[in-house]
């Protein structure tokens, strides 16, 4: 009898320990998911999402253990986390691992696009006009910069069908055309783009379909290999509710060697021939925040 009353003690007590640890505990709801009080709803979730508490909790976690050690030896370990994560974004998406490269925020994965392509003088470019500044302005700073022309594109507001969409596009397209590039989903007006039939365009005619979709990872089933375009872009502070100053480039594998890296930083290699693999070769970034990378895996479980 005493060793039963010890034992559901000892039970009581792992129980109370156990429902001290939110970040561990299974939620009753996505709602307890989350620290911000009943009294506000988050609606700007365009801009920021608050991140579940369990991700903030790992975030602190992998955090302590670089501070308490940041030795090299100590911070191996997150190479294999790194790795983990990308697994994680690249089922999520449907694509290769060596797809994703992990970045910081979609404004960086929309501009490594922008500056990586090679262009000449009088080649085209095709934009949205609700897509976002770095979508938008960047590719107009490019076009001063390299005499690249840039071409807007209006849709109806109203659209009736796909076509509506997609016959702009295709009238603004002509045989100087090397780039397209739109908002999947835009952050002002909240109109889907068709980008599966708008990649469909590119690929006939031979042009680099880009995709921001910072407005759809995490709030849409999104499938990129069933899509079809060159490339996609996301921000993990959005609707993916992961940690903050991480973003997502995906780059099929096809296009990868065609595309320049913005930034070279220590981890590329000796020369311009990098040892990186895949769509790696977009993240020498310099020292990143490996915890807030290492719980990528997490947010994507979270989905």
């Amino acid at each position: 009898m005493d060793t039963t009353r010890r034992q559901f003690v000892n039970l009581l007590g792992a129980a109370a320990a156990f429902a001290a640890r939110p970040s561990i505990a299974a939620p009753e709801s996505v709602r307890d998911e989350f620290d911000f009080s009943d009294d506000r709803i988050p609606m700007n979730a365009a801009n920021l999402c608050p991140s579940p508490r369990r991700v903030s909790a790992e975030v602190t976690r992998y955090t302590q253990l670089i501070d308490v050690d940041p030795s090299f030896q100590n911070r191996d370990q997150f190479a294999e986390h790194l790795e983990t994560s990308r697994a994680a974004v690249a089922g999520q998406l449907g694509i290769k691992v060596d797809e994703v490269a992990l970045v910081r925020n979609t404004s960086e994965a929309n501009n490594i696009i922008n500056a990586g392509i090679s262009l000449k003088a009088g080649d085209e470019i095709v934009i949205w006009e609700q897509n976002h500044p770095t979508n938008h302005v960047a590719w107009a700073v490019r076009a001063e910069r390299y005499g690249v022309v840039v071409r807007t594109v209006s849709v109806p507001a109203q659209p009736t069908s796909i076509d509506e969409l997609i016959a702009p596009f295709e009238e603004a397209i002509s045989q100087r055309t090397r780039v397209l590039t739109v908002t999947h989903v835009s952050n002002v007006s909240g109109l889907k783009l068709p980008i599966r039939e708008l990649a469909q365009l590119c690929q006939s005619r031979g042009i680099h379909f880009h995709v921001d979709g910072a407005q759809t990872w995490g709030a849409l089933e999104v499938n990129l290999a069933e899509i079809g375009c060159d490339s996609f872009s996301g921000s993990a502070h959005k609707w993916f509710l992961g940690p903050k100053e991480v973003g997502m480039l995906y780059v099929n594998e096809n296009a990868i060697d065609g595309i320049w890296p913005a930034t070279v930083a220590p981890g590329w290699g000796d020369d311009a021939e990098t040892d990186l693999i895949g769509a790696r070769k977009f993240e020498s970034l310099g020292q990143r925040d490996d915890a807030a990378l290492a719980v990528m895996a997490m947010a994507a479980d979270l989905h």
